[in-house]
């Protein structure tokens, strides 16, 4: 046979290679967003399988639960009315803990049978090893890495049209701050949102805060806004709803740690227009008014203090069992009077 070489690409890659049926037998797929993983492995089997004969030729299985050479017999079986057949091996690394193992499975991945699609997911591979050297030689290795902030909001764009609706740029990047770079939260809220639009084809920043949020007026902008405006009524009030309406007070913290991050890389930037700190930050100019606003009414030593208080709080959440709607009102009223 012919070796083929085979370098790691990106997901944007894998996805077009799919798509254009330029497939390998081997896939090695790992990386924390399990979500796009679930998405590729998806898309391998559609474009591979018909979906009535999924039954003879697709087969999912777990490395942890499975003897080696049962693997290795799946993947030498011939496809049945079709060109291809696939298999899943998820937690790919326990499958080849024990030497022998790893010398099976490595026979096979040395002379992959070309009718089977192997998909393998497990964790980030050793280039040492001979194993990761077969894998590379006639497949494809992808890592599956989380977006990065200023991608999110085109994912989200994107991503609306698989619910056959539009989304204003307003309710992107409103949506974007509220459930972060989470590939899977963006999906579970995007679906959301298209069940409560209905035939309504385009989302709105109203209909973000209705079904995203606690509420337009109880969520956590709004407690961002009140912070920054040093309101600690209004903050303690709107805290106190937001946690009775099950708010995940760790979530919470992390959201005003990044809240004050910002705050902080404004207080050190001589950036002056609305466009250039909405490029700095990857948000929609709609909320840079309430940032310069927020940084304005703190001085550099109180957003740092901001951040001893944030990370106090979510250290005494995870390790102790004082009260948690006290612990997040000390921490509320500690960032915003400054006293400790």
């Amino acid at each position: 046979m012919v070796k083929e070489k085979s370098e790691e690409i990106t997901v944007k890659d894998l996805q077009s290679s799919i798509l254009r049926n330029d497939v390998k037998p081997l896939y090695y797929f790992f990386g924390e967003e399990d979500f796009l993983i679930e998405e590729m492995v998806k898309l391998l089997i559609e474009k591979n399988i018909d979906e009535s004969l999924k039954g003879f030729n697709l087969d999912m299985i777990d490395g942890g639960s499975i003897n080696v050479r049962e693997v290795v017999a799946y993947a030498s079986a011939y496809p049945m009315i079709s060109e291809k057949r696939v298999l899943v091996v998820r937690d790919f690394n326990k499958l080849i803990q024990s030497e022998n193992n790893k010398e099976i499975m490595l026979r096979y991945l040395q002379n992959p049978s070309q009718t089977t699609l192997l998909i393998m997911i497990g964790t980030k591979l050793d280039n040492r090893t001979t194993i990761a050297k077969a894998i590379k030689e006639y497949g494809t290795v992808v890592e599956f890495k989380p977006l990065y902030d200023n991608q999110v909001p085109a994912w989200i764009q994107n991503h609306a049209r698989v619910f056959e609706k539009n989304i204003s740029e307003e309710a992107t990047h409103l949506l974007a701050e509220y459930v972060g770079n989470s590939m899977r939260e963006i999906h579970t809220e995007l679906e959301k949102l298209s069940i409560y639009l209905g035939d309504k084809l385009t989302i709105e920043e109203d209909d973000v805060s209705s079904v995203v949020g606690v509420s337009k007026s109880y969520n956590i902008f709004a407690l961002q806004n009140a912070i920054g405006q040093r309101d600690i009524s209004k903050a303690v009030t709107i805290l106190e709803i937001m946690m009775e309406n099950g708010e995940n007070s760790i979530g919470t913290i992390a959201m005003l740690t990044k809240f004050f991050q910002k705050l902080w890389i404004l207080k050190g930037s001589s950036l002056r227009s609305e466009t250039e700190m909405a490029n700095l930050f990857k948000i929609n100019k709609y909320f840079v008014q309430n940032f310069v606003s927020a940084a304005s009414n703190y001085k550099l030593t109180e957003i740092e203090n901001a951040f001893n208080e944030l990370t106090l709080a979510d250290e005494t959440l995870k390790m102790s069992k004082m009260d948690e709607k006290l612990t997040m009102t000390l921490m509320i009223y500690n960032i915003i009077k400054n006293l400790t």
